[in-house]
């Protein structure tokens, strides 16, 4: 009796671990740097193909996510001001990355009140000045003040 009971929980136990998807997941850390290797914070690092596998890097560029399968997993790397790198994990455990800087993806603007605009769609009179010229005017309460007789119009 006790041979077939224990049959029985053999045969239950290999069919469930059979019969299952795989249910755990490999874990990728690594650091992300800039060209000049400073840890960038905050980069979006997402398992490709997936909307809800994602993880951001922390104050030290460290980022920890856990995939499916390491040996065909992607990861997307992007972050405001550099180019959308992606990377093949290739079952490793530990894949960092140096991002590079996009050049083309910041444009001049100018800051007009509470909003901002292109350079190019200014209607009217633009004038520049330093920090410098305005801290010769002292004892001002505010920056229309200090501005007042430092620049035209």
């Amino acid at each position: 009796m006790k041979k077939l009971v224990l049959n029985r929980f053999v045969i239950l136990i290999l069919a469930i671990a059979l019969g299952l998807p795989q249910v755990w997941a490999d874990v990728v850390t690594g650091l992300v740097t800039d060209s000049t290797s400073e840890p960038l914070i905050g980069v979006t690092v997402r398992l490709q193909g997936s909307s809800t596998v994602a993880t951001i890097t922390d104050i030290d560029g460290n980022y920890r996510i856990e995939v499916p399968n390491a040996k065909t997993a992607e990861l997307t790397f992007s972050y405001v001001g550099m180019e959308t790198t992606t990377q093949k994990v290739n079952g490793r455990s530990v894949l960092d990355v140096i991002m590079k800087e996009a050049g083309d993806v910041l444009d001049e603007v100018v800051v007009v009140g509470y909003g901002q605009q292109k350079k190019a769609s200014v209607v009217g009179a633009i004038t520049q000045t330093t920090g410098e010229t305005l801290q010769h005017a002292g004892g001002v309460t505010n920056i229309g003040a200090a501005l007042t007789g430092n620049l035209p119009g």
